[in-house]
């Protein structure tokens, strides 16, 4: 965990059930009003142990982010094409923002990589099912 920052809400961590994966699919309502736009991935790696394991199912939202201080995102890496990964928002500087896994010792992040511009984040963090 990083010093200085909330711990992971609780309310993010349950196990699957039909309601949970509902929100999966995309969708907007007729007055185009943002109801979904959701996507989900299978954590590979350790950057972010201590919070999300390897094999852990997220749900992230990729619209309307209202990105604070604290939030996992999932973010483009800015030297790896196509290349996702998923980091807490340590620091935010006007629309740069310093991106930092929870396990320190395992995670290539902005101390290696610099701040991350507004556009390389695509998500943020909803809900883990933990594997």
């Amino acid at each position: 965990m990083i010093a200085g920052l909330q711990q992971a809400d609780k309310n993010l961590f349950k196990k699957p059930d039909l309601i949970s994966l509902f929100v999966l699919i995309p969708w907007e309502a007729k007055s185009d009003i943002l109801i979904g736009h959701r996507q989900h991935l299978r954590v590979v790696g350790s950057s972010m142990e201590g919070t999300i394991s390897e094999g852990d199912l997220i749900i992230f939202r990729t619209k309307n982010l209202n990105l604070e201080i604290g939030d996992i995102v999932v973010a483009f890496h800015p030297k790896i094409k196509n290349k996702l990964i998923i980091k807490r928002i340590h620091r935010i500087n006007q629309n740069k923002f310093d991106l930092r896994g929870d396990n320190s010792g395992s995670s290539t992040d902005s101390r290696e990589m610099g701040l991350f511009e507004l556009d390389l984040i695509i998500g943020k963090v909803e809900k883990i099912f933990s594997n």
